[in-house]
């Protein structure tokens, strides 16, 4: 898959040109999930995490999960629909990070299997920023996402959004 990418970024006349030192990168974030709309219910913690490879200074794809303690909507008349609490998500990431020194931008797409009251395809888009201390290989993120479905469009929507913070490591 990376050789596929690599080959049609090449191709294209883009020459991705990876750092040797900072070939992967992999975070892990916590903070708060809910959904929007007109009746909103509890939302609680979220907490995400990632492994990337980086396609180029600015281009990282990889893979994405996470868990998130969200109940579903109750829509009338279904009151005997089983909710379940929480979510679990686990997908493929793209993301595009600008370059700095210490304060970098980025925005990511997703998309991946979804488990809540029901199994779908579904999909994340957000950004956030991170910051780099000086020469370490860590840093701190800040993110927000949306999540919703692809799949089953006519069933009420699942879309959800998650607000969190964390720590990376590349290498």
């Amino acid at each position: 898959m990376i050789g596929v990418m690599l080959s049609i970024l090449i191709l294209t006349g883009i020459n991705p040109r990876v750092s040797p030192d900072r070939m992967s990168t992999f975070t892990l974030s916590g903070g708060y999930g809910n959904r929007t709309g007109s009746n909103p219910v509890s939302g609680s913690i979220a907490v995400r995490t990632n492994l990337v490879v980086h396609l180029s200074k600015s281009l990282e794809i990889g893979l994405d999960g996470g868990v998130y303690n969200i109940e579903q909507e109750q829509y009338p008349g279904l009151e005997d629909y089983s909710l379940k609490k929480g979510i679990i998500h686990a997908g493929a990431i793209g993301r595009y990070i600008s370059q700095g020194t210490r304060w970098r931008y980025f925005m990511e797409i997703g998309c991946g299997y979804y488990s809540w009251n029901q199994n779908f395809l579904g999909y994340s888009s957000g950004g956030g920023l991170r910051y780099y201390p000086a020469e370490s290989n860590y840093f701190y993120c800040l993110e927000g996402k949306w999540h919703d479905n692809i799949q089953n469009l006519s069933e009420p929507s699942p879309g959800f959004f998650t607000i969190t913070a964390g720590l990376g490591l590349s290498w």
